[in-house]
């Protein structure tokens, strides 16, 4: 379903069939094939306590192409995930209030906190083989991706206009037809671009994922982030050079072979009636378009997802009632199993946290406020750069080809890597990790609010910019009528996930390493996790873990969600 009503002309090029690109595109799935074999090779290689990392600049391809396997693995269990959790959530009421709560606490708790209990307790799952330290790097990367992707789609399914709803009704769609043709085309463009983002989020914990070890355990696994840990702990500034060019290659490569086409292709569905002067165009579908193999590919998922045609009562005869079938109970089922789950859970919490002192208690609440303040003032500082940037890129196209790579690879990039260096700056300005936290927080919550702003902005119909224009609306005329109204929504989504994330990095950003791996720490309960997971104080991990959790998910039922709920009504784009 094209939900743009515009007569979408395009341009007569590259129409033509074409022999090179036929072969081109069998290479490239050649290719596909034989790195899957590849990697799958790798991820059942024996378990060895001792791994050795060559930091040869020839062995960089083949640990990119392992990292890059991981993320992409990690991707498609976080969009099937996204795409029936936030359904679920959008639809059944009762679902709802249990299921978003739960995506509040799992987005913000930090998982690399658990990442040694993990990891030991797959690979005693799994001995003798890597498999299990993969699926736990996978696991972890999956949640840096999955959160930000499923708030996206609950709030597009949430801001579903009416009249799209209506639509399929009359059409009599069934669920498969409306979620095909009505709702995945209008939330593709926030999909899309917070499907950008989550990747960028998925590497952000790459250097600890791959180079992860415990007393004299190796849990390391080759890829590009234990290459950057090795040649930092080495001190080798060409390989760390080799390591941060190898990045930006494979960053470049997936914006331009993946995001661009990809971005390029949901512009048709845009709720529009007038097109844009400037048409963003992809090399990539230009060539696909000429490829026999890539058009075949393409009819096939085009039938497998094409609507049925729809069957015509008979007029004169009444339509026979239908014959009653038995239904499972799902909700009824799940529901008290995932009770008695929580309850187990939480006996055990609380037999864990008896040991906790009332001091620690207190220190723990003063703690939060203290990481509360930096994240807030982590989102404010982010914002303020954020959306002008962000509606700039999101209304120029044009410029936006050119700089959505860097955006990309800014996004991308594992901070980790790049912490000591900014801890270093910070503290050559004579400054302290109480306030130099922040900015680490920002590089890994910023992000989230500049993609979904970009979103908001690019999916502001083209009809709105024309009167603002025919209206001579400038300067704060026009943000406060058009674009702050038109990303509002969007924003929220942003700050959301922004929120999330801020929390999830305040465990790295509040516990850090400086120079001559010196530790530094702020006082904050990130830096309590980080303390309690280093002095093995499992009632004070728990303690700090439940409050961050409860807190999160609180400050977001009587924050967040109502702020949402003002998007949704007063801010919502209608037909």
């Amino acid at each position: 379903m094209d939900l743009n009503p515009a007569q979408r002309r395009q341009t007569s090029e590259g129409t033509s069939r074409s022999l090179s690109a036929d072969i081109m595109v069998l290479v490239a799935l050649i290719a596909i094939l034989c790195g899957s074999l590849e990697v799958g090779r790798e991820w059942h290689q024996p378990f060895h306590r001792t791994v050795e990392i060559n930091l040869s600049p020839w062995a960089l391809p083949y640990y990119t192409l392992l990292s890059f396997s991981r993320g992409v693995v990690a991707y498609g269990f976080s969009l099937i995930f996204t795409l029936l959790y936030a359904r679920w959530a959008a639809y059944d009421r009762r679902a709802e209030r249990i299921l978003i709560p739960i995506l509040d606490v799992l987005q913000s708790v930090p998982f690399p906190a658990f990442l040694a209990p993990l990891e030991l307790l797959l690979v005693n799952i799994i001995p003798g083989s890597i498999f299990g330290l993969e699926l736990t790097c996978i696991l972890v990367i999956f949640t840096g991706q999955v959160w930000n992707m499923t708030f996206s789609f609950y709030y597009s399914l949430k801001n579903l206009p009416q009249d799209f709803a209506f639509v399929g009704k009359l059409a009599r769609f069934n669920w498969w037809q409306k979620f095909t043709q009505v709702e995945l085309p209008f939330a593709t463009s926030g999909l899309v671009y917070n499907s950008m983002v989550s990747m960028a989020g998925g590497w952000f914990f790459l250097t600890v994922n791959e180079s992860f070890q415990i007393g004299d355990q190796d849990f390391r696994l080759p890829g590009i982030g234990s290459y950057m840990a090795v040649a930092q702990s080495k001190g080798d500034v060409w390989a760390q050079i080799y390591a941060v060019a190898a990045m930006i290659l494979m960053i470049v490569a997936v914006d331009q072979l993946v995001w661009r086409p990809l971005l390029v292709w949901s512009n048709k569905f845009k709720i529009e009636d007038t097109e844009a002067q400037y048409q963003d165009r992809s090399a990539l579908l230009r060539w696909l378009s000429r490829s026999k193999f890539a058009a075949a590919i393409q009819n096939f998922f085009k039938n497998w997802m094409r609507r049925p045609p729809i069957p015509k009562a008979p007029i004169s005869l009444p339509v026979p009632r239908p014959v009653s079938k038995i239904k499972i109970p799902w909700d009824y089922l799940l529901m008290p199993l995932a009770a008695i789950g929580v309850g187990i859970g939480v006996y055990h919490l609380f037999l864990l946290i008896m040991g906790v002192t009332l001091g620690e208690w207190l220190m723990i609440f003063e703690h939060l406020l203290l990481t509360l303040a930096r994240v807030l003032t982590a989102i404010f500082l982010s914002t303020l750069w954020t959306v002008p940037v962000g509606v700039w890129i999101g209304s120029n196209p044009r410029w936006a080809r050119f700089l959505m790579p860097i955006t990309q690879i800014a996004a991308s990039f594992p901070s980790p890597m790049i912490f000591p260096n900014l801890v270093f700056l910070i503290y050559f300005l004579h400054g302290n990790l109480q306030w130099g936290s922040i900015l680490l927080m920002m590089l890994g919550a910023q992000w989230y609010i500049l993609f979904n702003v970009i979103a908001g902005a690019s999916a502001i119909p083209q009809d709105l910019i024309a009167c603002t224009k025919l209206t001579h609306l400038v300067g704060w005329q026009r943000w406060r009528t058009l674009f702050l109204p038109g990303i509002f929504p969007a924003l929220v989504t942003g700050w959301i996930t922004a929120a999330g994330g801020a929390w999830n990095a305040s465990i790295v950003s509040e516990y850090t390493m400086g120079a001559n791996n010196q530790t530094l720490k702020a006082t904050g309960l990130g830096a309590t996790i980080e303390q309690s997971l280093t002095d093995n104080n499992l009632p004070m991990l728990g303690a700090s873990v439940m409050v961050m959790a409860f807190f999160v998910v609180l400050f977001n039922r009587m924050v967040w969600k109502r702020m949402a709920v003002v998007a949704r009504e007063r801010y919502q784009l209608l037909t």
